[in-house]
């Protein structure tokens, strides 16, 4: 996966658009991103749309605000086999998909197969996410979804987290790096799976578990957004995630690892990555330890030896010399052409 900047966000505000452009402009954000869809406004309601919508590899997302509207998604063209998961964010949606239907009041969440033709009434003033996941994401701890498609179902808790999630993801200053992207896009789905396997009367062993691998996701994605932070610790992290300081320490247990471990993880591969990267070459060691949240030199040096087998010097010499080499590679394929 690459960074956030390679999987951009698109925002949709038809206010500041010409009316004859506002609908085929939703229209074809949400071709690129979700599916094909055609709108019929309501003819009580002057139409306006507001969102944002994004593509991730395994996951596509995207959020509304409406007023009252008529969707009808075409079946996909590809992908067939992938699901939209619909939330009611505020107000009621109507859901339609073959002989199913079923009405989502705000809270509620519906699932969806790709590859058949669906519609959705919106009442105005209604708010929504769609999210695209693809099967491999839900069958591991489901298996058949055909006996809740298109079934109101309520999950509070699980819901919480998951709006929480497509906030962070939606937004352009958050999640920036590759792993924590990857971290972000499997935890989405272990919170869909989780909210589907209740609706299918999971086992108590598996509501028990599951919540707790969710919450699990959420605090090694924090962690891996906010290693370098000084300000890092159990008890700020336990805060933000409302949950106690023993309970993020359980939890990490259950893995066979620590809070701290994971945490000097993160912060060595950041040192490393770094340490590597010709941009920062002009970087003085001890600059780049205190940069990925060292404040002790020595103890730097001592710690990545041990996890890296070298120390950061010669890791920092090893990247010279090949990128010296590939220029020098470079050079002498110049030479020969010419």
């Amino acid at each position: 996966m690459g960074t956030g900047a390679d999987f951009p966000i698109t925002r949709i505000a038809t206010d500041d658009l010409p009316v004859a452009a506002q609908i085929p402009f939703v229209r074809e954000a949400y071709a690129r991103t979700i599916a094909d869809i055609d709108i019929a406004p309501h003819a009580a309601s002057p139409f306006s749309w507001r969102g944002a919508l994004r593509k991730l590899p395994g996951l596509a997302l995207a959020s509304a605000a409406a007023s009252g509207v008529r969707i009808a998604r075409a079946p996909a063209a590809r992908d067939a086999d992938d699901f939209i998961f619909t939330v009611a964010v505020e107000g009621r949606l109507m859901l339609r998909q073959g002989a199913r239907e079923t009405v989502l009041q705000t809270g509620d969440i519906a699932l969806t197969r790709c590859r058949d033709a669906a519609t959705s009434d919106c009442a105005p003033q209604s708010r929504w996410i769609d999210l695209r996941v693809p099967p491999l994401a839900l069958a591991p701890t489901i298996g058949d979804v055909d006996a809740i498609l298109v079934t109101a179902i309520a999950a509070p808790e699980p819901l919480s987290m998951l709006l929480r999630y497509v906030d962070v993801l939606l937004d352009s200053a958050g999640l920036d790096r590759p792993e924590t992207l990857n971290l972000a896009v499997a935890h989405v789905h272990e919170i869909v799976a989780l909210v589907l396997l209740a609706a299918r009367g999971g086992t108590d062993s598996d509501r028990s578990r599951r919540p707790g691998a969710a919450r699990l996701r959420a605090i090694k994605a924090d962690i891996v957004e906010n290693a370098c932070s000084r300000d890092l610790t159990m008890v700020a992290l336990a805060e933000r995630h409302r949950v106690t300081p023993r309970y993020v320490r359980k939890l990490f247990e259950g893995e066979g690892t620590t809070f701290s471990e994971f945490v000097l993880q993160q912060r060595l591969a950041r040192a490393r990555r770094m340490l590597g990267d010709p941009r920062s070459a002009g970087e003085t060691i001890s600059a780049i330890a205190f940069a990925c949240g060292f404040g002790d030199l020595s103890y730097f040096n001592r710690v990545f030896r041990r996890h890296y087998g070298a120390t950061p010097s010669a890791v920092r010499e090893v990247a010279r010399a090949a990128e010296q080499a590939g220029r020098n590679g470079k050079a002498e394929c110049g030479a020969a052409s010419s």
